[in-house]
């Protein structure tokens, strides 16, 4: 009897040393994953609702269905409207509801790459179809991490993003929907503006008295950056201007194309589809965390994905 209570006092030693052993060896990644799915498949339970575990640790409810839909195909230009919520303090981020007017992002990915952030919806956006509307359960190491934001979200948090597929586009489709809203623009403003075929349009403002720049010449310029809107993105007005040579590499291509139409002297507006800007940049949700995130050097451009541009250009010297 004393030598049987001894064994199963052994095997239930030997139990707890290797549970402890499995327990010390769980990594930190692997624990964010465990209380990950623990807290949304709790809110799940809570909530009685359906959602189903993807690979990535993505969780998918579908809210509509659209069996005719098309798909999201890689390289589609996606057109979404939204709304982000905390899990946990269950409030809204952020939502977008204009259908007519979607954020818009490329469904690409390549490594270190996302072209719409978080990248758990990066990872997942091409199971839907158009017309139809997921809700998308996103863990905090498929979001922010341990970055928080003061008037958002905490660090490690994790997110419900609803999403409704409203248009798909191919690029050359977003391309002429770009220059469409150009020409209005420049019809709205009654500008006189001289036309390319690679989309750019030019507009003297005040015409300069020396040389035009050609292929690698030094320049010295001012600029500010404006959406169509006339948001502006950036002005160096209040810092050096910008000393480079043509075809340097170091410009836009709206740019490279726009500063050789300008005398030294001269004064003009370049105004420029994406592609000839920063095309298919990253799209970031929620929105109003675009500005902060390029200050702190986490994403470039400032600009939004597929937004045409309008530069604002003093050439001040040409060599």
């Amino acid at each position: 009897m004393q030598i049987k209570n001894f064994i199963l006092f052994s095997i239930l030693s030997l139990s707890l040393v290797l549970q402890g052993c499995l327990d010390d060896s769980e990594s930190d990644f692997d624990r964010q994953v465990r209380e990950a799915d623990e807290l949304i498949e709790a809110y799940l339970s809570e909530h009685q609702r359906e959602a189903e575990r993807q690979s990535s640790g993505v969780y998918i409810e579908v809210v509509e269905e659209n069996e005719s839909g098309r798909q999201v195909l890689a390289d589609h230009v996606v057109g979404i409207v939204y709304t982000m919520t905390h899990l946990e303090g269950e409030y809204e981020i952020e939502s977008h509801s204009d259908t007519l007017n979607p954020v818009r992002f490329r469904n690409f990915y390549s490594h270190n790459f996302n072209a719409i952030y978080p990248p758990g919806l990066n990872y997942e956006i091409g199971n839907m179809k158009l017309g139809e509307t997921f809700r998308f359960y996103i863990p905090s190491y498929r979001a922010y991490g341990n970055f928080g934001h003061d008037d958002l979200f905490e660090s490690h948090s994790h997110f419900i993003i609803e999403v409704g597929v409203v248009d798909l586009m191919t690029e050359d489709q977003m391309y002429e929907m770009e220059v469409a809203e150009i020409e209005q623009y420049i019809e709205d403003n009654e500008l006189d503006a001289e036309a390319y075929s690679n989309g750019l349009q030019y507009v003297t403002v005040e015409e300069g008295s020396g040389d035009r720049p050609v292929s690698h010449s030094l320049v010295e310029f001012h600029f500010t950056r404006k959406y169509l809107d006339g948001t502006v993105l950036r002005t160096t007005e209040d810092e050096e201007p910008i000393l480079t040579y043509v075809n340097s590499g170091e410009l836009v291509a709206g740019l490279e194309n726009g500063l050789p139409l300008i005398r030294e002297g001269g004064k003009g507006i370049l105004i420029m589809p994406s592609r000839l800007a920063f095309g298919m940049s990253v799209q970031i949700l929620p929105q109003q965390l675009r500005d902060e995130l390029v200050e702190t050097g986490e994403f470039e451009p400032s600009a939004r994905p597929y937004s045409p541009l309008i530069y604002e250009v003093e050439l001040l010297s040409v060599d």
